[in-house]
């Protein structure tokens, strides 16, 4: 803020801040453990320190605060089951893949392992044995998610072809599934495992907790708007964080970004004193 002389004229300057040690800290311990209980503390200490900074820099009246997260996190399976919750992390590499396997090979003549790699929440496929066999990457997909919705741990196997040709399901959880797609990037089949069931693996490290899926708790974050007279309210209301970037442009009278696709919150645009 200093060397950059932010808040020295006219011209709204714009600061982001990300705070990584939460993440790192949630996935070691859990959201509910100690160890992130005593790093929210420190981390509303330091925002203190940077919000009084703010304070005799610009003034706060002239700042206008926005706290939110990328994603939200999955409790650790030991205190669920302690609350009386089914839950337990799931162990692909422990699937019984076999009578699957043996199925889909009878259903299109594979002679090796179809299935290339993992890496969460995708399932990759041996492209080049695919089209060497003349089959359709679309029918292979769909068999092989019918396959993998049979395993412990699954709620949902959704084939890309599927998700590109719009033929999935209307529910909030397909259309997050669909939201997640990238045509050049995603994998063939999207693994979706049961509420508060996940893999305990975070690039090879092993963790109490992690995120990622689309059931609520991973999408439940905060979002705190404050300063530049705003008036206090609490507002119920099912929002994104893609909304931020939207509200923003209209507070600050701009264009929204090319790419956004929020939508403007009005609970905090009516919170302003005239």
């Amino acid at each position: 803020m200093n060397n950059e002389q932010l808040g020295k004229d006219n011209i709204t300057d714009y600061l982001s801040v990300s705070f990584s040690s939460t993440d790192y800290v949630g996935y070691i311990f859990g959201s509910s453990s100690l160890e992130v209980e005593d790093n929210m503390l420190r981390l509303d200490r330091t925002i203190a320190d940077l919000l009084t900074f703010i304070d005799k820099k610009i003034g706060l009246d002239n700042t206008l605060i926005v706290l939110s997260a990328d994603h939200g996190a999955a409790e650790v399976p030991d205190y669920l089951s302690s609350l009386g919750m089914k839950t337990n992390t799931v162990t692909p590499k422990g699937w019984d893949k076999t009578v699957g396997m043996k199925k889909l090979k009878r259903q299109f003549g594979f002679d090796k392992e179809l299935i290339k790699s993992y890496f969460y929440p995708y399932i990759y496929l041996d492209k080049e044995l695919i089209t060497r066999c003349k089959l359709s990457l679309a029918d292979v997909q769909r068999a092989v998610a019918m396959e993998i919705d049979k395993l412990d741990g699954v709620a949902l196997a959704v084939a890309s072809s599927d998700i590109e040709s719009g033929n999935i399901s209307d529910s909030y959880i397909h259309k997050l599934v669909a939201n997640n797609h990238n045509k050049n990037r995603s994998g063939d089949i999207y693994i979706v495992f049961e509420a508060h069931r996940f893999v305990a693996d975070m690039e090879g490290l092993s963790v109490a907790a992690t995120h990622g899926s689309p059931w609520g708790y991973d999408t439940f974050v905060p979002l705190v708007f404050a300063g530049f007279s705003l008036n206090d309210d609490v507002v119920h209301q099912r929002i994104s964080t893609t909304d931020i970037a939207v509200t923003l442009s209209v507070i600050l009278g701009i264009k929204a970004p090319s790419g956004a696709q929020g939508r403007v919150l009005v609970e905090v645009m009516n919170k302003q004193d005239d």
